[in-house]
């Protein structure tokens, strides 16, 4: 049974100080009550609506509740495809923390606090105390709470449960990557990287493997390339991912341009997707221009006549590109699109300051 109303009677009994007996007195027996407010049997509607009265619970408007019973659904499909809208999904929920305590929606609230208290800090809610309302979940929100509690080690794995586990966790993982929060994202993906290992499921363990080398990229170069060669070593359709991140990252660096331009001629060299090569060819173009190499830029621009950015690419060709407002403009509004764009609007915010003087006298700044 997970009939959610014994649990509010025994919830808003407590809280006024009500006996047993008194609540129930001239509706049902104490020991009746006692079995509804445990989830031992369900009683008619009636009774449950004179419990109500008496407690004075006045239940959630239906058209809300319905509104946030979706966005209760949405957090959950968001979390487990580790979709960066979770975060948006959650801070609307929060807004209403103190009205689900007399609804339907109680139980499952519950839950979504104790997966969203790992992405806020000031949530304040503990898996025992979650534990207490398992006998009032679903059989979906028992799967979730169990799932929850395998990837916390508080439950261990059954026979066949690896491959569920190892998905759940890894969506764990990339919420954390999504806030930064590395440490406890490259634990979690290690985790699985141990579990998909021991399945000997090598597609799976190449896939967790450039999620090591992703969140890696940043931190520490050196390990994130050794996770990449290794993804690729697992499985081979996972070069193309690899070796253009390695690639367009290293091109940022003086001391490993020549290495990244080295994995993106041979990424480019092997990729079949269209979208991607475009991506091998736009990060080939712009290490070019960091590299003063301007007569093979220019030949390259004729491969990029379909790529979005192509009236940046163009603007980069002229000289002194970096102080053409058109440019500045742009790389702006691109910074959020990709880790080179936000280089290269990083370094141009550089060049300016470094030109202060001819900026102000151009009115740049």
């Amino acid at each position: 049974m997970n009939d959610y109303r014994g649990l509010l009677i025994k919830k808003e009994r407590k809280k006024q100080d009500i006996s047993l007996e008194a609540l129930a007195y001239g509706i049902c027996s104490p020991s009746y009550l006692s079995k509804i407010e445990n989830n031992i049997l369900i009683a008619d509607d009636e009774i449950y609506k004179l419990i109500f009265q008496k407690l004075g619970i006045q239940m959630m408007d239906q058209k809300k509740e319905n509104d946030i019973e979706k966005l209760l659904d949405l957090f959950f499909q968001y979390y487990m495809t580790s979709n960066l809208k979770v975060i948006k999904i959650m801070d609307k929920l929060l807004e209403f923390k103190d009205e689900v305590s007399t609804s339907s929606l109680f139980v499952s609230y519950q839950l979504f606090l104790l997966f969203a208290s790992e992405m806020n800090s000031k949530i304040n809610i503990s898996l025992s105390e979650v534990e207490n309302f398992y006998s009032y979940m679903n059989d979906q929100q028992k799967a979730y709470f169990a799932l929850y509690a395998l990837s916390s080690g508080e439950m261990t794995l059954e026979d066949n449960d690896e491959w569920t586990f190892i998905r759940i966790t890894k969506a764990r993982a990339n919420v954390y990557a999504y806030k930064k929060n590395i440490l406890k994202a490259y634990d979690l993906y290690k985790l699985c990287l141990n579990y998909a290992t021991e399945l000997g499921n090598k597609t799976l363990t190449a896939e967790i493997l450039c999620a090591l080398g992703w969140l890696c990229l940043d931190v520490d170069l050196k390990q994130a390339e050794q996770y990449y060669t290794s993804a690729v070593y697992y499985d081979t359709q996972y070069k193309s991912l690899a070796y253009y991140n390695l690639g367009a990252t290293m091109i940022q660096y003086k001391d490993d341009m020549k290495k990244g331009i080295q994995y993106l001629n041979k990424g480019l060299k092997t990729c079949t997707d269209d979208q991607m090569t475009m991506k091998y060819k736009e990060a080939i173009f712009i290490y070019s221009i960091l590299d003063g190499d301007i007569i093979t830029a220019k030949k390259k621009i004729k491969e990029l006549e379909n790529s979005k950015y192509i009236d940046v690419f163009l603007l980069m060709l002229n000289e002194d590109y970096q102080f053409n407002e058109n440019y500045q403009c742009r790389l702006k509004e691109l910074k959020k699109d990709s880790s080179l764009f936000k280089f290269l609007f990083i370094k141009n915010c550089g060049y300016l300051h470094k030109y202060k003087e001819i900026c102000i006298a151009k009115g740049l700044i």
